[in-house]
């Protein structure tokens, strides 16, 4: 009977932990196309993958939220260089909406601060960048 039972145990167990690798595995394969993300589109493609990794009840879904304000960084970073009309606001705001939502799970991870103060910056930058646009016309 304690065999049995023991044997159960580890099963269960195996199946948590091959849900949790499955998890992270496609986390992992997602947050690999970042560095092959080029233009607008990709970086919104990988946004609305990792928006909905968010959705699952996994320890490790505080990295979704991570890399889809990334996303949401990068592509308003490509906005910003390409001097795009485009209302860049919005983007970082919901950029620090998610990179919040990861601190919340997450508040003493270095990583999720860095980004969220590069947010800021950006933030201020795309400010500045709009005032002194508007002084020179």
């Amino acid at each position: 009977m304690k065999k049995i039972l023991l044997a159960f145990c580890f099963a269960l167990f195996g199946v948590l932990i091959s849900a949790q690798s499955s998890y992270e595995k496609t986390l992992n394969q997602k947050a690999e196309k970042i560095s092959t993300a080029k233009t607008i589109a990709d970086y919104d493609k990988l946004f609305k993958e990792f928006s909905e990794l968010k959705k699952t009840k996994d320890p490790y879904k505080w990295k979704a939220y991570y890399y889809a304000g990334l996303m949401l960084y990068n592509k308003t970073e490509l906005l910003l260089k390409n001097n795009k009309k485009t209302d860049i606001r919005e983007i970082n705001s919901l950029a620090e909406k998610y990179v919040l939502g990861s601190l919340a799970a997450e508040p003493d991870n270095k990583e999720n601060n860095d980004l969220l103060n590069l947010i800021r910056e950006q933030k201020t930058k795309s400010e500045v960048g709009g005032t002194i646009l508007a002084n020179k016309k």
